[in-house]
This record gives structure tokens, sequence and C-alpha cells, in this order.
């Protein structure tokens, strides 16, 4: 029984953890950052519940519902799920009032893999490097596990009247709803500039022209990728170990490219073929296995652009009320 502030896990199909923006300043301890697989698709939750950016949020692969013990206000995004309120049908990527004893529900819908709950007050975890992203190979963060049956999360306290007050008709953009809700339709294109090792591999260009499908290996370490492999890089080898970085592009020896994700190792010795824009990390995080992708070259000056956006906006996710535009 869930108690006052705070919600039970009553379902809980897959892989699902406590997630914030990442543990940052350890990589040269070998601490991976973790966090968000989506960080995007998290921020907007939490600012449509009106939280923080980096507040803890609970990230599913697969399907989860939980009661709340409290009245609240939820949001979900990344991806476009299936959302129900007490077997209810709502709309992800809006706020939705829950009263003290309701379930909601989380299940896929096809369309996108990674999907994120965020609850106004933000999830209540001890903090562990100071961020509560679960990484379950070093198990750190929340409960420092996936989520299971009968699990009971803490709620922080809001005044939730107020919170619905400022939040009930706020709206992310909607090219950013639209992207999500149609992503893995179509190949997703990956922009990226040249790695630290492409000089070495004589056939990079090989990622540059063809299609590659998401194994079903991926994990939240690195989404491996099938396709044509590159021939250089058997002879290659294993290279001296360089650091290395959330949308790092590693080439192993089998030559069949893997895209690091949020729980990356902090050095590798695998040759790094390119480095893609961490916005375009974001939407490869929400295509299930057998997704297509390619990949484009875009220039350091096109890649840093891009960047500085990104940044802007998970600092400062752009809402609309009424059709005006709020930066919250």
């Amino acid at each position: 029984m869930t108690t006052q502030r705070s919600l039970q896990v009553v379902l809980a199909a897959g892989f699902t953890t406590v997630q914030d923006l990442g543990r940052k300043g350890f990589r040269s301890l070998g601490v991976p950052v973790s966090g968000a697989l989506d960080r995007l698709s998290a921020v907007y939750a939490n600012a449509l519940v009106g939280n923080e950016p980096a507040s803890p949020v609970i990230e599913v692969i697969g399907s989860l519902a939980v009661k709340f013990g409290v009245d609240t206000v939820v949001a979900v995004a990344g991806g476009y799920p299936r959302v129900f309120l007490n077997d209810v049908e709502v709309r992800p990527w809006n706020p939705i009032y829950c009263s003290r004893g309701s379930v909601l529900r989380v299940v896929p819908s096809g369309v996108g893999y990674v999907h994120y709950i965020a609850v106004s007050g933000g999830v209540v975890c001890d903090k562990v490097l100071g961020s509560a992203s679960t990484y379950v190979r070093g198990g750190m963060g929340c409960l420092g596990r996936t989520l299971k049956y009968g699990d009971v999360l803490e709620i922080g306290l809001t005044d939730v009247v107020d919170v619905w007050g400022r939040v009930s008709d706020l709206k992310p953009p909607q090219q950013l709803v639209e992207i999500h809700s149609s992503i893995g339709k179509d190949a997703l294109t990956l922009r990226a500039t040249e790695g630290i090792h492409s000089s070495l591999l004589s056939d990079v260009d090989v990622l540059l022209r063809g299609e590659y499908v998401v194994s079903a290996e991926s994990d939240r370490m690195g989404y491996r990728l099938e396709g044509e492999s590159l021939g250089s890089a058997k002879g290659l080898g294993r290279l001296p170990s360089t650091p290395t970085d959330r949308g790092y592009v590693q080439v192993p020896p089998d030559g069949k490219p893997i895209v690091l994700m949020s729980d990356a190792q902090t050095t590798g010795g695998y040759a790094v073929a390119l480095h893609v824009v961490p916005p375009d990390v974001d939407l490869l995080a929400q295509l299930s296995p057998g997704r297509r992708v390619r990949f484009k070259l875009v220039s350091i000056e096109e890649a840093e652009q891009e960047v500085r956006r990104y940044l802007d906006e998970l600092e400062k996710p752009r809402l609309i009320r009424e059709e005006l535009e709020y930066w919250g």
C-alpha cells in the first residue's frame, strides 16, 4: 500500500529505471555519466509538470503502471506511447492530473522505444556522486537497479493545485511532438562529424552510403548496428585506449558500428569513426531493434550550432501556452 507522498509500482515489464541528466565530472575516475537516454524528452516531461529540467524521472523501456498515494500532476514524453489513467486513454506530451489512488499505465505503441514519466515535485531518491541516475552495472543511483512490482518511490512535496494552474494549458513545440510521433517509420538520419580515428579507416565512407539496422543486442551502454562492415577495422584491431563519450561511433574488429549511449564506458580501444551530434543521439534512443538509421557527415561549424541550440533547450525547454511561446 502506498504512503501519502509516494507512488507504487503495480506493473513492471521491461527495463525501467530512475534517471536524471546524469552524474558529471567523474569520467576521469571511470564512472559513466548515465542519465536519460533521450535527454530532451526527459526535460520536456519535467517542464510539463513544473519541475526543474534535471529532476529525476522514470525511464520506461517496456510497460509500467504506477499507483499514486497523493494527488499529483504527471506527464509522459518520449516516443509516442499509449497512456491510460484508470483505463481511460490520455495523451502523452501533456500534463495529466492524477487523483490519489489513480493508476497510470504506459505501454508501447510501436512508435518510439524509451518513455519518461515525470511527476510534479520529482521522484525523490538518494543521490550518488550528485545524481539519482541509475547505473545498473555499477549498482548506483536510485535503488541501484531496475524497478519491479511493489517498489515504492517518494514524491517531492508540491502544491498540486498551484502546479496544475501553472501547467494545465502548456504544450511542447508541435514539431517536437511530430518527430516523436513518427519516429522509426523511415530511416533516421544521424548527423555526425569525423571521428578521431576516421583517417585510420580507409573505408569509413561505407558508413555514409548505406543504411544500418538497430540490433537486438543494443542497450543503454551502446546501440549496435547491423549492416555493411568496415573491412579496415579488422586490420586495426584494438588501438591504445582513448577517452570515449556518448555519441561516439566505435568500430570493433568485426567492422560493425556501435553508437555509444548514456551508460557508455569512459575509455575504449576501438576505432572511433564518427561523432553523432547530441540531439540525434536522443532520437536514436527512440529506435527499437529492427529500425533503420543512416549517417550524414556535417561540418564542425554546423555541429557546434546544433549543440548550442540543444544545450539551450535542455536548460530552458520551449513550451507553448495558447499558441504563445513561453520559456519554462
